[in-house]
């Protein structure tokens, strides 16, 4: 996700039922462990099954890891297929399953329905554009999470997070400093202001791999450094993605 906005192909995601580009489809590495943070933190995974099939993912390595949250990729022709299988081997260790959908999937109220979270992802350099379908999903998804992933404000564009803050659960700032050539001291920044602005709306995404050119996984110490970092400033974080990591919590 949010990789493609550093090189500018992407400023209007259409992925739904097409290709992705590299850091969403390189093959899987092994994983490592995090200490444990306060209750009520996420720690999220980016799941695309159709690069790391489900049936390859050991959800209970993924519990002890202290992952809390899946974000499993889905597009309108498969989410019925991919779904009860994710949030039966989620729920079987005790992890939350959202459906991380783009612009075009139209089954969210479906999705809702099988008691699964949604997030959009929505990257766009036009949020306002934006806003009547982020309503509707809201709409479409009540009685479980909607979150919204996006560009980073201010790092790229204005994304206009006080008009989407009320429409979702949370929004996940892509603060990759890989892609973005940015620093740690950047993303401690970042975080402590989109906190401030927006009190418990913000849960980071961070990026497993050095950059959208290079998709070598980060080591551990570097993963670590940037978890421990947004931990004081957000409510959770999510790791962009299984299989191009070296997370395991």
């Amino acid at each position: 996700m949010g990789c493609a906005a550093a090189t500018g192909n992407y400023s209007t995601i259409k992925a739904t039922n097409g290709g992705l580009p590299v850091p969403y489809t390189s093959p899987v590495t092994s994983l490592y462990h995090i200490p444990p943070v306060w209750t009520g933190f996420i720690v999220g995974y980016y799941i695309n099954p159709g690069t790391t099939p489900l049936s390859q993912i050991n959800f209970s390595e993924l519990k002890s890891a202290g992952i809390t949250d899946v974000y499993v990729l889905v597009r309108n022709d498969n989410y019925l297929t991919i779904l009860p299988d994710a949030k039966a081997k989620a729920d079987a260790v005790g992890i939350k399953t959202h459906a991380w959908v783009f612009p075009g999937f139209t089954h969210a109220s479906q999705v809702a329905n099988m008691k699964i979270g949604v997030q959009l992802d929505m990257e766009t350099y036009d949020m306002p554009k934006n806003l009547s379908l982020i309503k509707q999903m809201r709409q479409d998804t009540q009685g479980v999470t909607f979150s919204i992933s996006t560009k980073p404000d201010r790092w790229d564009d204005n994304q206009y997070y006080y008009l989407i803050a009320p429409y979702c659960d949370y929004i996940v700032p892509m603060l990759y400093i890989g892609d973005y050539n940015n620093t740690i001291a950047g993303l401690k920044n970042w975080a402590t202001i989109y906190n401030f602005l927006l009190p418990g709306k913000i849960v980071i995404g961070l990026q497993t791999y050095d950059s959208y050119q290079n998709v070598t996984p980060l080591s551990k110490n570097s993963l670590l450094a940037e978890i421990k970092t947004v931990q004081p400033y957000s409510r959770g974080v999510i790791l962009f993605r299984y299989g191009l990591s070296n997370f395991s919590g």
